[in-house]
């Protein structure tokens, strides 16, 4: 994992100035063909010695949909394409482990082999960021068209990406991949196992319209929109002070 990039922090601020517009236009879901096995991030976390220190053995899980069946897949041939989701979550805190889906469409040109992909969140209220994350993923060899994955990115407490309210905007968005794939995108997970969701999701891409919150439909049908997010967390550090606040805002300059 790698601490977000300026440029992307910036991206994703941008991103959010839509984020109140709820499209009228309705998008259809992709099929799911299969799942690839789950995957793990890279874990060449940069920290400073300022920041939090992990300790897994208390983690509590604050939202879950990843432990759900699939119920569709959306994807865009725009690859630097944003989607997100508001999640209501069960509780907050400093941010340890968090799971998110690829979706690598069924009319995709081929298999996806590696990718980067940047991760931020924000105050779903205020729109103020939280924090980010970006790491890298090996698929061996690739994640095939109408499959999706789970990615596993741990020990994310040096980051103090502190979640100081329930109520979040996730973004993702990949930043590079290798691979013949030209279609990438999110699986959506169906129910919800801890905290909820609207069920509209966000999407900024190219090729669906205006930055905002889409229905997703099936045979006329709105199903819900969950892409797949797992969040877990430790208390804040003890001593949370101005300057680990100062520590964490150096990190977006």
């Amino acid at each position: 994992m790698r601490i977000a990039t300026r440029s992307a922090v910036l991206f994703a601020a941008v991103a959010m100035l839509a984020l109140p517009l709820v499209a009228s236009a309705q998008l259809t879901s992709e099929p799911i063909q299969g799942r690839f096995p789950d995957q793990i991030g890279d874990a060449n976390l940069v920290a400073g010695k300022d920041q939090g220190k992990s300790a897994t053995n208390v983690l509590t899980t604050i939202y879950d949909c990843t432990s759900s069946a699939a119920n569709f897949g959306f994807s865009s041939t725009d690859l630097a394409s944003v989607f997100g989701d508001e999640l209501i979550m069960a509780g907050t805190g400093l941010l340890s482990t968090h799971k998110f889906s690829i979706f690598n469409g069924g009319s995709s040109a081929g298999n996806l082999l590696t990718a980067t992909v940047a991760v931020s969140f924000f105050d779903a209220a205020t729109s103020a960021p939280l924090g980010g994350y970006s790491t890298n993923i090996n698929f061996g060899p690739g994640l095939p068209p109408g499959n999706f994955s789970v990615i596993t990115t741990t020990a994310l407490d040096p980051l103090l990406i502190i979640l100081t309210t329930n109520d979040v905007i996730a973004l993702q968005t990949v930043t590079a991949k290798t691979g013949a794939a030209n279609r990438l995108g999110i699986a959506s997970f169906s129910p919800i196992v801890v905290g909820s969701s609207p069920v509209a999701m966000y999407i900024n891409s190219s090729t669906v319209g205006p930055p905002g919150f889409y229905n997703i439909t099936s045979g006329g049908a709105t199903l819900p929109a969950h892409p797949g997010h797992f969040l877990a967390v430790n208390p804040p550090p003890v001593g949370t002070t101005s300057k680990s606040w100062g520590t964490l805002k150096k990190l977006y300059r």
